[in-house]
């Protein structure tokens, strides 16, 4: 799995990890209330120069959003295409400033005080640390996996173009979600053998 979090001491880094999950929590709620994508453009731009006031290593992983990006895009036209582009615009930009954000938190706040956050707020209704740590461990693989799979796109689509030397086709991306459900499938799998070794005999 691939490691999200790039030391640093840039002011996104100095800001506390739970102010910037509670600014990640108020930003997909008021997302909701937003109906016209040409709003949500100033806010993308805004999160782009954020990554760029990271320096190098922040349009470098911008940068390397492009291929998730793509996806995206190509999940927004289908949806214009069945439904209505207004909408599927708005969907767009709705997930490329989730995306932006998470993984501007994940890039500068270390994962384990992720988790550790996460297992305050459950703490009230989790008496056992049952819940905690279920949790924590969703909250780990989610954020290992989202990267997964864009890598996992990125290798496709430069596979296609070696052999092919043509820009990628629609099918690609049939191919590419045909996989990720595959692995997901493997991932359950093995969750619940792991879980099945947990459990007592008899």
């Amino acid at each position: 799995m691939i490691s999200l979090y790039l030391s640093g001491q840039t002011w996104l880094h100095r800001i506390p990890a739970a102010v910037k999950l509670a600014g990640l929590a108020l930003a997909s709620i008021g997302l909701l209330f937003v109906k016209e994508w040409i709003s949500l453009v100033p806010v993308v731009v805004l999160l782009a120069l954020a990554y760029a006031s990271l320096g190098r290593p922040g349009r470098q992983r911008l940068f390397g959003l492009r291929s998730l990006a793509l996806l995206i895009a190509a999940l927004g036209v289908f949806q214009g295409l069945v439904m209505d582009w207004n909408q599927a615009a708005n969907t767009i930009l709705r997930l490329l400033m989730m995306v932006m954000l998470a993984d501007l938190i994940t890039m500068t706040t270390p994962l384990q005080r992720l988790l550790e956050i996460t297992s305050l707020l459950v703490a009230p209704l989790d008496r056992r640390g049952n819940m905690r740590r279920q949790l924590a461990f969703a909250v780990a693989l989610m954020i290992r996996f989202v990267p997964l799979l864009a890598q996992q796109w990125q290798a496709q689509r430069w596979a296609y173009r070696a052999r092919t030397s043509r820009r990628p086709k629609p099918l690609l991306l049939a191919v590419f979600l045909s996989q990720a459900l595959r692995r997901t499938d493997q991932i359950a799998e093995s969750i619940a053998a792991r879980e099945a070794t947990k459990r007592p005999l008899g």
